[in-house]
């Protein structure tokens, strides 16, 4: 049941059209090389590898998404799938101009890690487009000791996270659903 629910083509355009709008406000002509975390089938890296001539590697720990991805979007020069963990990707330092995470870091128990690893393969100077859910301190803090396979976390947690890492915010917009909100952040590495 999770997998339909993510793997809705209304979900990809939905997806499509946040990142669509982000990177009408970055300057794209500097932005070639591109991470997808948790890309699912595939939908958005091939959209940017299509509509942006960028090169981009989408990546799923699921090798059935994966498959899945590369039936429905074979790989191009400019269109890779792969299966990695985002917690510990095979890819070397500075790498990427831009990751985009969407959705993906409230599935995984070392989502800190993840974050470290973002910044790792990402270039000074690039840009993370991060998607997610987060809750309360008040749900998160006294559940967090419960929930071993999932990230749980308040939002202020994961912006220590990230400007710990380097990462400057240049873009933040949350929407509440129900008990979480689903926050839109652009990061920026700095130099």
């Amino acid at each position: 049941m999770g997998k339909w629910f993510v793997n809705r083509d209304s979900k990809a355009r939905r997806n499509i059209a946040r990142i669509e709008q982000r990177l009408a406000e970055l300057p794209a002509g500097l932005i070639t090389d591109v991470l997808e975390l948790g890309c699912g089938i595939g939908s958005v890296a091939a959209f940017l590898a299509q509509n942006y001539n960028m090169r981009v590697w989408g990546t799923d720990t699921d090798p059935l998404q994966i498959q899945i991805a590369r039936h429905r979007h074979p790989e191009t020069a400019h269109l890779t799938f792969r299966v990695e963990n985002a917690a510990k990707l095979s890819f070397k330092d500075a790498h990427f101009d831009l990751v985009v995470s969407q959705n993906v870091f409230h599935h995984m128990a070392k989502w800190q890690t993840a974050a470290s690893e973002i910044a790792r393969v990402l270039k000074p100077g690039g840009y993370l487009l991060w998607v997610d859910l987060a809750f309360p301190r008040w749900i998160a803090q006294p559940f967090k000791p419960l929930v071993k396979r999932h990230g749980l976390y308040c939002i202020s947690e994961a912006e220590s996270v990230f400007k710990h890492q380097g990462f400057e915010q240049l873009f933040h917009r949350s929407r509440m659903h129900g008990l979480f909100s689903q926050h839109h952040i652009v990061w920026q590495k700095k130099d």
